[in-house]
């Protein structure tokens, strides 16, 4: 009979282990869950700036675009300029 009553003990005593094992992994899965929500959120604001920013440098692309254009109407101008002022040059001395 005592081999049966330290069974008993001995199968109570797991139990409770195994007891004590599932509500410490319930509370870490419950931290775990609210962790990743967590970071769900940062992702989704860090999304949302990305594409901002995204937009943002798209139009700075284009700025510098028409920018380049200018630059080289100026230059040709430029130019222009230089090869008039040489013949008026050539012709005023």
């Amino acid at each position: 009979m005592k081999t049966k009553e330290r069974l008993y003990e001995v199968m109570a005593e797991l139990l409770a282990a195994v007891h004590q094992m599932r509500v410490q992994f319930n509370d870490n899965m419950e931290g775990l869950s609210k962790d990743v929500n967590d970071l769900r959120k940062d992702v989704a604001v860090l999304q949302s700036h990305q594409a901002k920013t995204n937009l943002e440098l798209s139009e700075i692309r284009l700025s510098l675009m028409k920018l380049a254009d200018e630059s080289e109407k100026y230059k040709q101008h430029d130019e222009r300029i230089s090869r008039l002022e040489l013949e008026v040059f050539k012709k005023a001395s």
